[in-house]
């Protein structure tokens, strides 16, 4: 099981916060995670590979200003979670997200939790399917894969490549991406060539971009991320039923793996949409 769940929170009273909540937010679910599964949460914890969750940073607020946000008790805002490895997804579904407490806190401010929902009826970037359905009806379906797909990315995201920063959604460092974690969980490898076929076949055909830096920790030990928001059409000079497949494949994927790095700490939150 993939799933991503929404939850809907509201504070008790006003607040100032940091408008990068990504250590928070991690730190937080790691302690759900911990008091469910002690075990699972030292695996998460201690992984030096891919890892397999993602978490947004706090959503409706208004723009930053000067580093910070503020949060009115009048105003409901969204915290995402994601699991892309099945027991995680499982134990999030039967233990972690139904135990919730009522009111949770992030950087010392008290959230009221209102909702939590994995139904994408009742938010758009909630969900829940298996990596069967996924292969199913995106490689197995008799119909064509369309000739353009979507990406919207809804958070900063940026790209690690040959040791530099990369803001900039090139079909290879995004479906490269996706394919390092699909590969990393999925119990159906797909080939490498996947990356080689999007950087010779694809092309960006329509976007809508703004860079949006992202600041890590505190002074002195800062790290900054130049990441980019927005949307990115994507369409196919080659017309191949079978790589087709696999990019929408991976693009479909990319709703519950997140997209580029720093994925577990609000970066590269990614939703898919197909034409």
């Amino acid at each position: 099981m993939l799933i991503a769940a929404v939850l809907t929170l509201r504070p008790l009273q006003p607040a100032t916060l940091p408008a990068n909540l990504g250590r928070a937010t991690h730190a937080w679910f790691l302690s759900q995670v911990r008091a469910a599964d002690h075990t699972m949460a030292e695996t998460l914890h201690q992984a030096d590979a891919t890892r397999p969750f993602t978490l947004s940073n706090l959503w409706g607020t208004e723009r930053p200003s000067e580093g910070q946000i503020t949060l009115s008790p009048e105003q409901t805002y969204f915290l995402r979670l994601t699991s892309f490895l099945p027991e995680l997804s499982v134990l999030l579904r039967e233990q972690v997200l139904s135990s919730l407490p009522e009111t949770i806190e992030l950087t010392g401010v008290p959230l009221r939790l209102m909702e939590t929902t994995t139904d994408p009826a009742q938010h758009p970037w909630a969900g829940t399917t298996t990596f069967e359905e996924l292969i199913q009806e995106h490689t197995l379906a008799l119909r064509s894969p369309p000739p353009r797909l979507i990406l919207r990315f809804a958070s900063p995201t940026v790209f690690r490549s040959s040791g530099v920063n990369v803001p900039l959604p090139l079909p290879a460092l995004v479906f490269g991406s996706l394919l390092q974690k699909w590969n990393a969980f999925a119990p159906l490898r797909l080939p490498s060539e996947v990356r080689r076929f999007a950087e010779k076949t694809m092309v960006v055909s329509r976007y809508r971009l703004r860079t949006e830096r992202v600041v890590f920790g505190e002074e002195g030990e800062r790290e900054a991320y130049p990441g980019f928001v927005g949307m990115c059409s994507y369409s196919f000079r080659v017309r191949d039923r079978y790589w087709m497949g696999l990019i929408h494949l991976l693009a479909a994927f990319a709703l519950y793996a997140g997209v580029g790095a720093r994925t577990t700490m609000g970066l590269g939150q990614t939703k898919p949409q197909f034409n």
